[in-house]
């Protein structure tokens, strides 16, 4: 197995006397890598060091765990070991386990890098694992893009096996005596990926013996032609940030708009996995439509279009049920929330407090996010108004509104954060009355 002509063809060797970090879970793939790196080390000038990332998802995590750190003991590699509870993250984001677990991998494989001042990020990917990704996305409907399959190479994130098979895989680990991990999940018929493997890929090799090689050259191909037509809609585009000038869209050829919105999205921290060809069409949709709106993408982003410019951004997560509030400190969801009951003096009117009546805190005082179909009368006002509409009014994205907390009474919106107090909650001058202050939990 000679991995040289390829990390040469896509420049994967860093320079002397730099740092290669390999992602190690265990597996054959990654020893194997890990096991071929190391054997560079001293003709090539540069070091190796290795990140193992427990995501706490088996009963065998820890053994795994243990594994690699023998492994790395044995070859006198430093072994960086990262953990995250997978399962309550995704739900906390609302993304599919597998893809929060990657997310938290690569971002611990970049917080590492870092760290250490690796210049390449090595993972274990190869030709297999390429080929059954063309076809999963293919099963998707995907474009070019996922017709691509795998990069070779990605900023510093390299896949130096990409264009090595699994054969040749296992044989480098027999030769070597190298022992490895079983991940007993990848026996498992209920995931998409192990079906295709066990049972889908040995029908096409039967069509085709060199159906996985094939596939994977395919890709290579598209994927040529795909960075050909990035690079012309990357010209329509600022070169960073993720905002655009709707006139740009318009300007651009029809076919290069979609690659335009994914190439803004590439640019936003956010899994691109649940991100279909309907959220491009309706964000295009949006852009091209000429007057402004919103659209809720997955993994917590949005397209925000506004004064003829498309944005995305990052929501936050969305605010917490309606929640009773007693005197004292209160915590819900990013926000703190003072209550205190002042009694008699001047009422001052503070930019970062609420006042309400104090014979309301006898009833029932509550907090919830922002309901922007009721009303307010807000002092000075001719009647009351929707909340949206004030909101609006005062140049409140439709983003920042679903974070703005209300307070109701006994089911009565008496307030709103940013916008007032409703006039029938307004304090007396002589009556006791609550103060509200508001601050965001670090």
């Amino acid at each position: 197995m000679d991995l040289l002509p390829w990390m040469k063809q896509w420049n994967m060797l860093p320079r002397r006397g730099g740092t290669i970090l390999c992602a190690v879970s265990g597996g054959r793939d990654s020893v194997c890598l890990l096991h071929y790196l190391c054997s560079l080390q001293e003709a090539w000038g540069f070091t190796v060091a290795a990140a193992h990332y427990n995501h706490r998802m088996r009963p065998t995590a820890q053994r795994d765990q243990d594994f690699v750190t023998e492994l790395c003991r044995s070859l006198a590699v430093p072994l960086y070991v990262g953990a995250g509870d997978v399962y309550s993250i995704a739900q906390e984001r609302g993304l599919g386990v597998e893809e929060t677990g990657r997310m938290l991998r690569y971002a611990y494989l970049n917080e590492v890098a870092d760290t250490i001042g690796a210049e390449r990020i090595a993972t274990a990917h190869h030709r297999d694992d390429q080929a059954e990704t063309v076809l999963l996305n293919l099963l998707r409907g995907t474009g070019p893009e996922g017709l691509r399959g795998i990069p070779a190479v990605r900023g510093r994130l390299i896949r130096p096996l990409l264009n090595t098979g699994r054969e040749e895989i296992e044989a480098y680990l027999a030769r070597h005596g190298l022992n490895h991990v079983e991940d007993e999940t990848n026996e498992s018929v209920a995931f998409a990926r192990n079906r295709l493997r066990k049972n889908v890929m040995p029908e096409l090799e039967k069509i085709h013996p060199a159906a996985r090689r094939n596939i994977a050259r395919a890709a290579a191909i598209v994927g040529r032609e795909d960075r050909f037509l990035n690079e012309l809609a990357s010209e329509y585009l600022p070169p960073e940030g993720t905002e655009v000038d709707c006139a740009a869209l318009h300007r651009a050829p029809e076919v290069l708009r979609p690659r335009m919105v994914r190439l803004l999205l590439d640019r936003l921290a956010v899994g691109k996995k649940d991100m279909t060809a309907g959220h491009v069409e309706a964000v295009l949709a949006l852009a091209m439509a000429g007057h402004g709106g919103m659209v809720s993408l997955p993994g917590g982003a949005s397209a925000v279009c506004r004064k003829g410019r498309l944005r995305f951004t990052l929501l936050e997560p969305d605010l917490p049920a309606c929640m009773p509030l007693s005197p004292g400190e209160n915590r819900w969801g990013p926000w703190g929330i003072h209550v205190e009951i002042k009694n008699g003096g001047e009422i001052l009117q503070k930019r970062d407090a609420i006042s309400l009546k104090c014979d309301m805190i006898n009833q029932s005082l509550e907090v919830l996010p922002c309901p922007d179909r009721q009303r307010l009368t807000l002092p000075g006002s001719r009647g009351s108004r929707s909340v949206k509409r004030l909101l609006s009014e005062r140049g409140v994205a439709p983003e920042v509104r679903m974070q703005t907390p209300a307070f109701q009474v006994d089911g009565c919106l008496a307030a709103v954060w940013g916008l007032g107090t409703d006039r029938e909650f307004m304090p007396g001058g002589t009556d006791s009355w609550v103060e509200i202050t508001l601050y965001r939990n670090k």
